[in-house]
């Protein structure tokens, strides 16, 4: 891998290298490298103990090529007699100096070894700090597949022919075609891995798409007389994924090799999906077709949400590096990202950390700040990802520490640096401005100017119910949407055979009683059985009420006098099971808000405060004010308009029940009109700003924070 200088530490003044210049490792090799953007040369100087390349220019290449001369002074001499460089013994010493840092002087005297000892000492990282840094991505070599690839890679010449490259493309062409013919087979694939089988199809289709595509990078690097050391695994987030050690890539000064090297795992992948989406299209439904259908699918949307994308150090980054020709393009990158915000908000005047043409300046600058801001929020995710995977003590803490360290750290070293260099100055015009920036918004954070509470919210009426079927049964009369009725009024009326049966039954035995216990009154001999004639005499009368309220039942009609809202459509003469809605009878005259408000807001919030609600639908708002406020937080929300998973704005779960669980914290408050008359025909979902207690952003995130981690902990 190449080296980037801005890491190396510095030599100290007390091991300031001396002018004679010391011998160099016998180990190293120098190796032409492609030409500079510029047109100059370089040279690429392989470290095969670290297995690393570092890419020089003329002027390290001239000092190296006459280090034999044993002095700087002489050196600086030599360069600038016999070439156009006009050398210093400044720039010997700074050559000479990097050499250190690198480790590429050879020990010549016990001191030496002693100053690389304690050199590599510094350089070892705690069993906490190693942990630290290497706990979400741990790398760990398995195969050395130099040998097999040798004798592979000249057996399947045939694989990079434009031949090839034309029968692929006409196979790709057929296999969309196919799958066009078969589209909702298609897509309806992944019904068949909602099983332990299919869960287990899904990690073998994905295991194999990632060691073809590893298996492609070694073969490129093979063939373009690459050695590939090691093949292995890291873990990424607790995630499995595969590499492939392709750092001889260095040593290439044909820039379009490198770039097939980093893009032949995506043109592995790809051709496997060929073959996989011809498979799919003759296979029979089953294990093998899903098996099929996911080495097709997901290999095209990894390749395009993972490998391309260059803001990840996937192939995406190594073929923008080698496009741009600009090795360690992610470090150099935010160096000059930093260097252009320093420059942006306080006008420093410093010359940038490295000369690139202005086209390629402005790339590496917008890549930066791109990388930056996905950093940001891949962080911030992977913080979230370990804080679910582990319990929760130990997620807490490790979120804690991965925004610390990946995120809190870096921009808190460069305010250090802002602060120090702007410090150091007389503030210029843009310094003066940005600070001022920085005050207003430092102000906006800590000053309680804030009082609005914003909470979803729901009008509706406040005396409202919802009509059901009570029995059910056949519909034969309904009323409509705006229908005024009075109370008591019948609403729907339904017919049941099943209850005019049972009545006609019911009736019928009635009547036989009654018929029995008249002969009984006339008969001496049956006069002793009256009593028992009058029990079934009552049974028979219990019955026909019974059917009676059932048959009553089966007429729905209006608790109170208001309007029929919300009638679903249903047509005469269909059948309506129990507990059906058939519509909303609401009082309009009667109107109310109901509003969710956060656990943060809620001690800003007080019975008697005035509001506003504003409808989605872009109605008037309409004043209200704030008449109860509920202590305790709502453990399932009851009003599903406003729940998330309806596009409303409380973030619930559905629970196993089909409930809906608030994720965080929320509290009911009721609100009412402030005037009279206003009327509600509908519920109209909407936002109500609450006039509550001033507060500051600040404090809000704050305590916003402390009811999240309370809520999570289970304290």
């Amino acid at each position: 891998m190449a080296v980037d200088l801005s890491e190396i530490p510095p030599v100290s003044a007390d091991q300031a290298p001396p002018i004679a210049l010391p011998g160099l490792r016998e180990d190293l090799k120098l190796m032409p490298g492609p030409a500079a953007a510029d047109g100059s040369p370089t040279w690429t100087l392989h470290d095969p103990a670290r297995h690393r390349y570092v890419r020089i220019g003329w002027l390290e290449f001239e000092v190296l090529a006459r280090w034999a001369l044993g002095n700087a002074e002489a050196v600086a001499r030599s360069i600038a007699l016999e070439t156009t460089i006009r050398a210093t013994t400044q720039d010997v010493t700074e050559v000479l100096n990097f050499l250190y840092r690198a480790g590429l002087i050879a020990p010549g005297d016990a001191s030496s070894t002693k100053r690389f000892a304690a050199e590599r000492a510094a350089e070892r990282l705690s069993p906490a700090r190693w942990l630290l840094k290497n706990y979400l991505s741990i790398k760990m070599r398995l195969v050395n597949p130099d040998r097999v690839l040798s004798a592979v890679v000249p057996r399947i010449g045939w694989m990079f022919t434009r031949g090839f490259a034309i029968a692929l493309a006409l196979l790709a062409a057929l296999g969309f075609y196919l799958i066009s013919r078969q589209w909702d087979a298609y897509t309806h694939s992944l019904l068949h891995l909602f099983s332990l089988q299919g869960a287990a199809l899904v990690g073998l289709a994905l295991a194999s798409a990632k060691v073809v595509h590893e298996i492609g990078h070694g073969v490129v690097a093979k063939r373009m007389g690459c050695r590939v050391p090691a093949m292995g695994v890291a873990l990424l987030v607790l995630w499995p994924v595969l590499w492939t050690d392709t750092t001889d890539a260095w040593r290439l000064t044909d820039r379009r090799q490198r770039l097939a090297i980093d893009a032949a795992g995506m043109v592995a992948e790809t051709t496997l999906a060929v073959f996989a989406s011809l498979a799919w299209s003759v296979l029979p439904d089953g294990a093998l077709r899903t098996g099929a259908f996911l080495l097709s699918s997901s290999t095209w949307l990894l390749t395009i949400a993972i490998n391309i994308n260059p803001l990840m150090r996937f192939d995406g980054y190594f073929l923008l590096s080698d496009w741009l020709d600009v090795p360690n393009l992610q470090e150099r990158g935010f160096a000059m990202g930093r260097w252009w915000l320093r420059e942006t908000l306080f006008g420093l005047g410093d010359a940038p950390p490295e000369q690139f043409p202005l086209r390629k300046q402005r790339i590496l600058i917008a890549y930066a700040l791109a990388c930056m801001v996905y950093r940001f929020t891949l962080f911030l995710g992977i913080a979230l990802v370990v804080y679910h995977k582990a319990f929760k003590a130990l997620g807490i803490f490790l979120m804690c520490v991965e925004i610390g360290w990946f995120l809190v750290r870096p921009i808190v070293g460069e305010l250090r640096v802002w602060r120090a260099r702007v410090g150091s100055r007389r503030p210029n015009r843009r310094a003066t401005a940005t600070i001022l920036g920085c005050a207003a918004a430092f102000l906006l954070l800590v000053v309680p100017w804030r009082s609005e509470v914003s909470a979803p919210a729901l009008l509706r009426a406040a005396k409202q119910a919802t009509l059901y079927v009570a029995e059910p049964g056949q519909l034969v009369k309904q009323s409509a949407n705006g229908a005024v009725v009075d109370a008591g009024q019948p609403i729907f009326e339904l017919q049941s055979p099943t209850v005019q049966y049972h009545k006609a039954v019911a009736l019928a035995a009635l009547a036989g009683v009654q018929s029995r216990m008249k002969g009984q009154a006339f008969d001496p001999e049956q006069a002793a059985m009256i009593g028992v004639g009058e029990q079934e005499l009552q049974g028979a009368v219990a019955a026909v009420d019974q059917v009676a309220a059932q048959e009553a039942l089966l007429t729905v009609r209006a608790p109170f006098a208001g309007v029929i809202t919300d009638v679903p459509p249903m047509r005469e003469g269909e059948w309506l099971p129990r507990r059906e809605p058939l519509a909303m009878l609401i009082d309009p005259s009667s109107t109310a808000v109901e509003a969710f408000v956060g656990e943060a807001d809620l001690p800003r919030v007080h019975p008697g405060a005035r509001a506003r609600f504003f409808p989605d639908n872009g109605d008037a708002p309409i004043d209200l004010v704030v008449s109860n406020v509920e202590t305790t937080s709502a453990r399932v929300l009851d009003v599903a308009e406003l729940a998330s998973v309806n596009g409303g704005g409380v973030a619930v779960r559905k629970a196993a029940d089909n409930k809906l669980i608030p994720e965080t914290a929320v509290y009911r408050a009721v609100l009412v009109p402030r005037e009279q008359g206003v009327k509600v025909w509908r519920r109209l979902r909407g936002q109500v700003d609450i006039d509550g207690d001033r507060a500051s952003l600040l404090g809000q995130i704050y305590r916003r924070m402390v009811a999240v981690v309370i809520s999570e902990s289970q304290l």
